[in-house]
C-alpha cells in the first residue's frame, strides 16, 4: 500500500520491495512511487476507484479528495478497503476532508483501519477520531505521522494517542490476525516503520 519515493527521506528496504499487487491511493510521490517496487513477472497496481478480485482478496477503491483548506492542492485521494479470510481491513490514504455518511457506510465495516493522524493536508487528529469512533474498527493503526528519518512535515502521533482514548502499546515490527484472533475490545496498535534511511 502506497510505496513512496527517496524524497520522503526513506527508502523501502529490498526485502520488502517485492510485491505482486499493489495500491496507491494517490499519484502523489508519497503515496504512489510503484516504481520502487518489483514483481514477478510484474505488478498489479490499483490506484482507481471500483471492485476488484484478485487471488481471492476482494479489493474496493472508494474516491476522496485529497488536500485541504489550508493547501493549494486539490487532487484524488481512494481509500482502499480489502477483505479476505472474514477480515476486512481500511487502509484510509490521506483524505482531505472528513468522510460523509455515505463514504464510512461504502467502508463496510473494517474490523482493521489504517488512518493517518499527522497530515498536514489532510484530515486532523480530531477528525481521525471521529473516524474511529464513526467505523468501531476492532484494530486502529495510525499512520503519516512523524518519525525518526520522514522529511515530510507532519504531526506527532502523540496528539491522537492523547484524544482517541485508547491505551497506547508497545510498538512492533509485525502485526498478524486471524478472525477468531481479533481483540473483542477496539484496540490501538502501533507499528515500528519498517523503512530505512
Amino acid at each position: 500500500m502506497d510505496p513512496f519515493d527517496s524524497s520522503v527521506g526513506l527508502k523501502i528496504p529490498p526485502a520488502l520491495a517485492s510485491a505482486d499487487l499493489v495500491t496507491s491511493s494517490s499519484s502523489n510521490s508519497a503515496h504512489g512511487h510503484i516504481e520502487a517496487l518489483n514483481g514477478n513477472p510484474s505488478i498489479i497496481s490499483i490506484s482507481e476507484p471500483g471492485e476488484y478480485e484478485i487471488a481471492g482478496l476482494n479489493i474496493k477503491g472508494i474516491r476522496t479528495k485529497r488536500g485541504n483548506e489550508e493547501t493549494d492542492e486539490v487532487d484524488w485521494n481512494t481509500i482502499f478497503t480489502f477483505e479476505m479470510d472474514g477480515i476486512s481491513i481500511c487502509h484510509l490514504g490521506n483524505p482531505g476532508e472528513r468522510l460523509t455518511g455515505k463514504q464510512i457506510e461504502e467502508l463496510s465495516s473494517p474490523q482493521i483501519l489504517l488512518l493517518p493522524v499527522g497530515s498536514k493536508d489532510g484530515i486532523s487528529s480530531l477528525d481521525a477520531v471521529d473516524l474511529v469512533n464513526n467505523i468501531s474498527p476492532k484494530v486502529v493503526i495510525p499512520m503519516m505521522y512523524a518519525h525518526e528519518g520522514n522529511k515530510i512535515d507532519l504531526g506527532a502521533v502523540s496528539t491522537f494517542l492523547q484524544e482517541v482514548g485508547l491505551t497506547k502499546p508497545e510498538p512492533v515490527n509485525r502485526l498478524t490476525f486471524t478472525k477468531t484472533s481479533l481483540p473483542e475490545e477496539p484496540t490501538l496498535a502501533l507499528l515500528i516503520p519498517a523503512a530505512t534511511t
